[in-house]
């Protein structure tokens, strides 16, 4: 009886483990395991980058930085710098919100944020990333609140801003020259002087949004010279000219610019000797020109805080060429026409710039020293007019001259943003 039940239980127990099959070690599939702590570190870096501002440049403990916000940030927001190394950020430094600009080309804010520098552990560079500490809007731009809206196009870093800025600068200073002549006649041979000072006086508008200027120089005065019978005679000289530029965009990290003139000048010089040892002329010419100036600083570079505040500025070298020059004497003459004449200008300075916290208003000085040489080729034709004065020489036709002065300036003005650029400029670039 009761093998017969055994023999029953193992018949069912085989016919059971036949119908059901067992898995085989292969068909069992672990379930994916969680996320490593790389894989971690990973996205919140990727995600921490696709919100963070990304740097322009660095320029005197200023930083530039680019942002698609449409707001202003309050003054003194805090700020993280960090650079990415390998799968891990690394901060690099803090500053605080200073000021900002817009792009002139994409209409986009460009905020200037003052590196804390006790906090430097490396300087920024161009892209290198920037997020806010906190996220404070701007007073009077609405509540304060969280916004992170700092997605960048991918090519918004390599973008350059205010690579040319503009700005408006007067100043006033002297002159101290000497010039000589040399001519195939008797005319005009008394027009020398070994040392003689002018007043000088420089002008310039640079726009902010086109990379264009104009400037003008302009200097004169008075000086004694003689007549043929030796008499001490009052003559006078006042010269001006006036240079378009246009600036190209500068290379080696915004140091080296180069420009392009159009020049025109006007050069009256008058005597009171009446024979033909010194002759009245007056001299129009125009020409172009080129200009090198390697600068250190922007033209409307502000001293970071404990910065000193004074810099020297920039170096340049000019030429300006004259093809087309005419010449024509008042009174005595060396001839009706003066075609073929040419003349040019070489020139190299240096300029400081100083600001100034406690003047009002001008705050930005500048002081600049050059020396420089003007000449010109003079090719007279036509029927000369004679000296009625006793013992006076005859004038040949076919006058010839060379007239050279040397010369080195110095004046000291006053340099202010570009006041077109300021009409538009948001309250906090005003208050710059």
């Amino acid at each position: 009886m009761w093998g017969r039940w055994v023999r029953c239980c193992v018949f069912v127990a085989f016919t059971f483990c036949s119908i059901v099959p067992v898995p085989r070690a292969e068909e069992v599939r672990p379930t994916t395991p969680p996320a490593t702590g790389n894989n971690f570190l990973l996205s919140k870096v990727e995600e921490i980058l696709k919100t963070a501002m990304r740097v322009i440049r660095e320029d005197e403990g200023v930083v530039s930085v680019s942002s698609q916000r449409e707001h202003s940030l309050a003054a003194d927001t805090p700020i993280l710098f960090f650079r990415k190394k390998g799968s891990r950020l690394e901060m690099i430094a803090r500053g605080k919100m200073l000021t900002e600009t817009v792009d002139t080309k994409t209409k986009k804010l460009i905020y200037q944020i003052e590196l804390d520098k006790d906090s430097v552990i490396k300087y920024p560079h161009e892209g290198d990333y920037a997020a806010l500490l906190s996220d404070p809007i701007a007073d009077g731009s609405g509540d304060k609140k969280e916004n992170n809206d700092f997605l960048l196009p991918e090519d918004e870093s390599s973008k350059r801003v205010n690579d040319r800025p503009g700005y408006l600068e007067y100043g006033l200073g002297m002159m101290i020259g000497s010039l000589t002549t040399d001519t195939n006649t008797a005319a005009n041979v008394a027009k020398s002087s070994s040392a003689y000072r002018f007043k000088n006086s420089q002008f310039s508008y640079y726009s902010e949004y086109f990379p264009v200027g104009i400037e003008r120089v302009e200097h004169g005065g008075s000086f004694p010279t003689s007549t043929y019978e030796s008499e001490r005679v009052n003559s006078s000289e006042a010269i001006s000219w006036i240079g378009v530029y246009y600036r190209f965009r500068p290379l080696l990290d915004r140091k080296l610019e180069f420009s392009a003139s159009f020049h025109t000048l006007s050069d009256r010089f008058e005597t009171a000797n009446a024979d033909q040892n010194l002759l009245t002329t007056q001299v129009s010419a125009m020409g172009f020109g080129g200009r090198a100036r390697y600068q250190w600083v922007s033209p409307v570079w502000k001293p970071a805080k404990g910065d000193f505040f004074m810099r020297l500025q920039s170096i340049q070298i000019e030429g300006m060429y004259y093809p087309i020059l005419t010449a024509s004497d008042v009174g005595v003459s060396r001839g009706s026409g003066s075609a073929g004449s040419s003349g040019y200008q070489v020139r190299a300075g240096a300029t400081l710039l100083a600001w100034i916290q406690f003047i009002p208003l001008f705050k930005r000085w500048v002081a600049q020293g050059s020396v420089g040489m003007r000449s010109y080729s003079l090719k007279f034709s036509g029927d000369p007019v004679q000296s009625t004065a006793l013992g006076s020489e005859t004038i040949d036709p076919g006058t010839r001259a060379n007239e050279r002065e040397i010369d080195f300036r110095f004046f000291v003005g006053i340099r202010i943003d570009d006041p077109i650029q300021s009409l538009f400029a948001s309250d906090r670039e005003k208050a710059r």
